[in-house]
């Protein structure tokens, strides 16, 4: 694939049915009425000639409000005046005329957004267009098995091995470091979550990547039963944008008027990420319950294997029983490595955080993973539709 740049500005674009029956029909496609043709749709774009045919519906995002297709993408050849097939693309869609808030929203993040770079590990875009019909359209690199929620949710309790903690964050941070908090000008992601990760896995070559959306290239990646908007409780598996910004930012950037994130704002979000990767949900229903959570993981000698029991307050009756109690021996349930780079990213001082450079030279992710054993695990997740325990 030959990728090019995104634009700044809305191009127009034509959409029209795919010429491979004659059988056409009524559908919608990001809430617009289009012609469609024995369930394929192709969009194309009259600036460059090539053409995105519509495979399937794979996603949303604004709730709904905007769609997103695997497309199957041909590159127009002037020289040759042809099109020739150039591989498989996501395609996000948004209609300006029903959805104008989300519309402006989304324009704004793309038109601001990473390129694609090939090799790079954040997501950028490719192509950015709109239609004559009010679409808008964004073109990004397709990534075959979704988002690490949408993976997630064929599991009971939601919950990865620390190993594949590891695996995940890793990529993560490398994001980060090479590409997104580069000086002297460096990018926040400042909504950094669990959804923020996708993962592909290459038919030919069986090579998997694991990227991290930013902005223009965050998509709800197919039906997830537990991703709730809006608030987080005991129900939902992680965390949206939207209760980030209300609940679990950063000390610094939480209820400031001023925009204090940077690059250490986001290493705390990778934080609430790792624990929410570890105990499948973050029980908080307000920033109360959030710093309790985290005081009591500070001094805590072992995390729980519940973040729940940290919420109960119980009042010891004798002196008896907390000497009993200290003498019982702490159950072990994730690594001291792990708790150490959970709680340096969780330090309530900015400066007293690592970088993204500095945690991926700490113990828990210079150990060496079984990146297979996570590849297997990913892929079960389209053999076994009915959930099971890890």
């Amino acid at each position: 694939m030959n990728p090019r740049s995104p634009k700044n500005e809305i191009e127009e674009t034509e959409i029209v049915p795919s010429s491979s029956s004659s059988s056409n029909q009524q559908t919608e496609i990001g809430s617009s009425s289009v012609a469609k043709s024995y369930e394929k749709t192709i969009v194309i774009d009259p600036v460059t000639k090539d053409i995105y045919d519509l495979e399937k519906e794979i996603g949303s995002l604004y709730g709904g409000r905007g769609r997103v297709y695997k497309a199957l993408y041909s590159q127009y050849e002037k020289e040759k005046d042809m099109h020739e097939p150039a591989g498989v693309v996501t395609l996000k869609t948004i209609d300006l005329k029903l959805h104008k808030t989300e519309f402006n929203e989304f324009r704004s993040q793309s038109t601001i957004g990473l390129p694609y770079i090939p090799g790079a590990k954040v997501i950028g875009s490719m192509r950015i267009f709109g239609t004559p019909s009010n679409l808008f359209c964004v073109s990004l690199q397709y990534m075959s098995e979704g988002s690490l929620p949408y993976i997630l949710s064929t599991r009971t309790n939601k919950t990865l091995p620390e190993d594949f903690i590891s695996v995940v964050l890793k990529e993560v941070l490398v994001g980060l470091r090479d590409e997104l908090h580069v000086e002297p000008n460096p990018r926040v992601h400042n909504t950094l979550n669990v959804g923020d990760i996708f993962v592909h896995i290459d038919d030919a070559s069986g090579e998997m990547l694991i990227k991290l959306a930013c902005q223009a290239s965050v998509y709800d990646s197919g039906n997830i039963p537990d991703y709730n908007r809006g608030a987080a409780s005991s129900s939902s598996s992680i965390l949206d944008p939207e209760s980030i910004s209300k609940l679990v930012t950063a000390p610094e950037v939480f209820g400031s008027k001023n925009d204090n994130s940077g690059p250490k704002s986001d290493i705390w979000l990778l934080g609430i990420m790792a624990l929410e990767l570890a105990f499948g949900v973050l029980p908080v229903r307000n920033r109360e319950d959030l710093d309790h959570i985290i005081e009591k993981l500070r001094k805590k000698r072992r995390f729980p294997r519940s973040l729940e029991k940290l919420l109960i307050v119980k009042k010891r009756k004798t002196t008896f029983k907390k000497a009993m109690n200290l003498l019982k021996p702490k159950e072990k349930v994730f690594s001291k490595k792990f708790e150490r780079m959970v709680r340096e990213c969780l330090a309530k001082n900015p400066r007293e955080r690592p970088t993204a450079a500095q945690l991926l030279s700490s113990s828990f992710f210079t150990i060496e993973r079984d990146i297979e054993k996570f590849k297997r695990f990913v892929l079960s997740a389209k053999k076994n539709p009915v959930p099971t325990d890890n």
